[in-house]
């Protein structure tokens, strides 16, 4: 399941819940930092089992790394257990720069964090040169930038 407001769920989880079940993951979507810095303290502290973050669209450059650092299972692990990055898509796509993609999926690696790096999105920028990808290439794209974790 995926949400953009992690505050609704506690209201909604079913009886028997308890600190969440092994087969479900709940995600939180944060298109950009201050979405992140407004939804994962909430979103992390729910009882889940399966954490993970989806940061698309992505639409500035974001730091996981406190969140990654403060929030940990009893065994140490970061909370977090995948990361999904994905720039916009449609004719009127705001732009994703390249750089900011490798700084999430350096966090995730550095954390042994499952990462995956969904779609270009419509407009990229890599070493400086803006990229206009078409929406069947966007995926194909990503995949071949080989970033998953």
């Amino acid at each position: 399941m995926i949400t953009k407001r992690p505050e609704r769920i506690t209201a909604h989880l079913p009886a028997g819940w308890g600190n969440g079940w092994e087969n479900v993951t709940i995600a939180v979507t944060c298109e950009k930092q201050d979405m992140l810095d407004k939804r994962l303290p909430v979103y992390l502290d729910l009882p889940i089992y399966h954490h993970a973050v989806m940061i698309e669209p992505m639409l500035t450059e974001v730091d996981l790394s406190s969140y990654i650092e403060k929030y940990r299972t009893s065994d140490g692990r970061p909370l977090i257990e995948e990361v999904s990055v994905g720039g916009e898509s449609g004719a009127n796509a705001r732009v994703c720069d390249y750089k900011w993609v490798e700084k999430v999926w350096l966090q995730c690696k550095e954390n042994g964090i499952s990462f995956y790096y969904h779609q270009t999105g419509a407009k990229l920028i890599k070493d400086g040169k803006l990229y206009n990808i078409p929406r069947k290439l966007q995926h194909i794209q990503a995949h071949k930038a080989g970033l998953d974790l």
